[in-house]
């Protein structure tokens, strides 16, 4: 476990006591650590995202889509006569 000293504006951890989120953690470490890990998952989510959508515009993936499809295109044909 690393251990790490945590600054929060007043204003922020008010509103933390305010809307009782304190009461769902078993301490400050537990919401920190799960709030840590939302944004881990957010993040890795967004740039998953990014990558696709480079992909989607990459010139040597749309030819390599376009190759895969014309090499199933008769089975694929096949697929629909029955």
């Amino acid at each position: 476990m690393v251990r790490k000293t945590v600054s929060i504006d007043d204003d922020l951890f008010s509103q933390l006591e305010e809307e009782g989120v304190l009461e769902h953690f078993k301490n400050f470490s537990d919401l920190v650590s799960s709030s840590l890990q939302q944004t881990i998952n957010t993040i890795k989510k967004e740039n998953y995202r990014k990558q696709i959508e480079q992909m989607a515009n990459d010139p040597m993936v749309i030819e390599d889509i376009a190759k895969i499809q014309e090499a199933f295109q008769y089975a694929d044909d096949e697929a629909d006569a029955f």
